[in-house]
């Protein structure tokens, strides 16, 4: 009898640590899609600001990668989806843009993650 109290005992035990394993490993998957997505619009920004002022890429609109879906390295195939906002002339203040980065995607549940910067307009007031 009291080995059986005891496997039964170890066995709650032994539930409650793989149910605790899960979860851990569901929360790095997490945390990894959520690192490429930040690498993924942290790029996009840069290649956008680093454009030269006044280029067609800073005018006001909405755009999207080439090849979306893209993968975590940014090549072509993958599970995420880049776009991103050039705003209207002056916003938030005079001379400025603001453009906003979103990146999608969906593993067990749709996510998107959205980064904003500012680029500077050609001419002051844009």
């Amino acid at each position: 009898m009291e080995a059986l109290a005891a496997a039964s005992l170890i066995a709650v035990a032994m539930m409650a640590l793989n149910m605790t394993s899960i979860s851990l490993a569901r929360g790095t998957k997490t945390a990894d899609s959520y690192s490429a997505a930040t690498a993924l619009a942290t790029e996009q920004l840069e290649i956008v600001r680093a454009m030269p002022v006044g280029s067609a890429g800073h005018a006001p609109g909405s755009y999207s990668s080439a090849n979306n879906p893209l993968t975590a390295d940014g090549l072509a195939g993958g599970r995420y989806t880049r776009t991103w906002t050039v705003s209207a002339n002056n916003s938030p203040s005079d001379g400025l843009r603001t453009v906003t980065m979103n990146v999608s995607w969906t593993d067990s549940e749709p996510h998107n993650l959205q980064l904003v910067g500012f680029i500077r307009c050609q001419n002051l007031p844009c």
